[in-house]
């Protein structure tokens, strides 16, 4: 009964799949975290299942309201095996936080997602769960491994408030 609708369904997954990227999370580490307007941030990797998909789990509780008034930063940075160091490529992204969260088509819905609808982010406690970017990533890169480094800066003063790397495998 259901053989039908699924072969189809299955053909367009491989082909959309064929033109993206899989990125698989390693692992996150929380590097800075500007007291004055973050209580605490962590993150962490998991599998969402048994034989499921690796995914970061993100929870921040901020002091401060977070709106245009913040810049997000996205670095990707390509890992070199033979000096066995990270190295910044040009692939960069710059938003502001009500822009990322309402109206990017690459990161946006990974927020939007799990809750993030709303900007500016509210005081308090904010909790991502199961974030991952596979098959919505359709960016070509030539390498398998690498990290993307997440800053978060106020605009007025440029002060970091919070710096987050998630490395990463890149499957093709």
């Amino acid at each position: 009964m259901f053989e039908r609708p699924l072969i189809p369904f299955l053909l367009v997954c491989s082909l959309y799949s064929v033109n993206c990227l899989i990125v698989v999370p390693e692992r996150v580490l929380v590097r800075d975290v500007n007291e004055n307007y973050i209580k605490y941030a962590t993150a962490t990797v998991r599998r969402s299942s048994k034989r499921g998909e690796y995914v970061v789990n993100v929870d921040i509780y901020n002091k401060v309201v977070i709106g245009n008034n913040v810049t997000v930063n996205i670095n990707l940075h390509e890992y070199n095996s033979k000096y066995n160091q990270y190295v910044r490529t040009p692939m960069v992204f710059h938003y502001k936080w009500c822009e990322l969260v309402l109206h990017d088509q690459w990161f946006g819905p990974l927020l939007r997602r799990n809750g993030l609808t709303k900007c500016p982010t509210p005081v308090g406690r904010t909790t991502l769960s199961n974030l991952t970017l596979s098959g919505s990533f359709p960016f070509q890169v030539p390498f398998n491994r690498g990290k993307f480094e997440t800053i978060w800066k106020l605009e007025s003063t440029n002060e970091v408030l919070g710096c987050i790397e998630t490395f990463v495998t890149i499957l093709k």
